[in-house]
């Protein structure tokens, strides 16, 4: 079994075509994801299964740069 997810597992999970979408719906899922030197989605499948199967993963939370502060 491979250690990552495939792309058409990737759309089945995350009920998503577009990579957009996808970081986004993994991001709400608790699921860690990379992107690769070409731009895929890399997930590793034992960390999937670990979130799905609720065996102890704490989920992080990706946050973005709040910028309204550098306009001050």
């Amino acid at each position: 079994m491979p250690l990552f997810l495939t792309n058409e597992e990737l759309e089945e999970l995350t009920g998503r075509k577009r990579r957009k979408e996808q970081c986004e719906t993994l991001d709400g899922m608790g699921i860690r994801w990379k992107m690769n030197a070409a731009g895929g989605l890399i997930v590793g499948r034992r960390h999937v299964e670990q979130v799905l199967c609720g065996e102890g993963v704490t989920p992080q939370k990706r946050t973005r740069p709040n910028l309204e502060v550098l306009a001050r």
